[in-house]
């Protein structure tokens, strides 16, 4: 038997300024527990939101890219992604990433969820956009440092990658459950 008693917020008694580590700031919250009136610190991660492009040509191809990823140290197969700068729009984020991290373009950016990276440590959050009709119309405008491969794979191959482990990145599997699972909707709906 489940435990019946819903989580109730936490009111917050403190709220440190740790640092700002350029793609992000930290912060200690001190909140005092609901249940037993105890203090516990919480750090998070306040960054920006981030986007997702599920970008597909006119034959069902994803154009993703591959790149090496310091971090974790190895190359890593993923939709293009990047963050929301401030004030500008999701669909518009996804537009740029997409033309700047492979020189494709498409349609208009539909946005189909947002989730929450992982709300244990971070305040941002993913924003799940498709964009269809892609094709290439440019050059990569890619950022200092970045060192990127485009390639496209057709849908299918791309869930199979995602079982066999190739294409492991939490946010490109997440997007991608997320459009099977909005394709599904859209066609039961229809």
């Amino acid at each position: 038997m489940g435990d019946d008693r819903r989580p109730g917020p936490w009111e917050v008694v403190r709220d440190e300024d740790k640092g700002d580590f350029e793609v992000f700031r930290v912060r200690a919250l001190h909140a005092r527990s609901p249940q037993d009136g105890s203090v516990q610190a919480f750090h998070v991660a306040q960054a920006p939101d981030g986007v997702a492009v599920l970008a597909l040509t006119d034959t069902d191809e994803l154009v993703m890219v591959q790149q090496w990823r310091h971090p974790v140290q190895c190359v890593t197969l993923e939709l293009p992604a990047g963050i929301v700068e401030e004030g500008e729009a999701p669909g518009d984020a996804a537009a740029r990433e997409l033309r700047e991290e492979t020189g494709y373009a498409g349609g208009e950016p539909v946005c189909i969820g947002s989730l929450i990276i992982n709300p244990s440590w971070t305040t941002a959050r993913l924003h799940v956009v498709v964009v269809r009709g892609v094709r290439r119309a440019g050059e990569k405008e890619l950022d200092e440092g970045e060192d990127t491969r485009v390639c496209c794979v057709p849908l299918a191959a791309a869930r199979r990658r995602v079982l066999s482990g190739e294409i492991d990145t939490a946010p490109s599997v997440a997007a991608l459950a997320l459009y099977d699972l909005w394709r599904a909707d859209a066609r039961d709906g229809a």
